[in-house]
């Protein structure tokens, strides 16, 4: 798993990519394919941070001492 800067910089860059795709899309009037990079780009995020949130709640679970 990546350290936790790796992942901040992994979404940063995600989305400075995403964000500037989008905007050369929509001017080039493609407003349907800059929707379809803001799915792409979102869908690629959630797919990076989930793993960090399960591991977050397992370690809260540890803490706590919940099973």
């Amino acid at each position: 798993m990546m350290g936790d800067t790796g992942v901040i910089l992994l979404l940063a860059g995600l989305a400075i990519g995403v964000t500037i795709i989008q905007s050369f899309l929509k001017q080039a009037g493609r407003d349907e394919f800059a929707y379809l990079v803001l799915v792409v780009g979102l869908t690629i995020g959630l797919i990076k941070i989930i793993p960090v949130i399960l591991n977050l709640f397992q370690q809260v679970k540890t803490v706590f001492n919940l099973y």
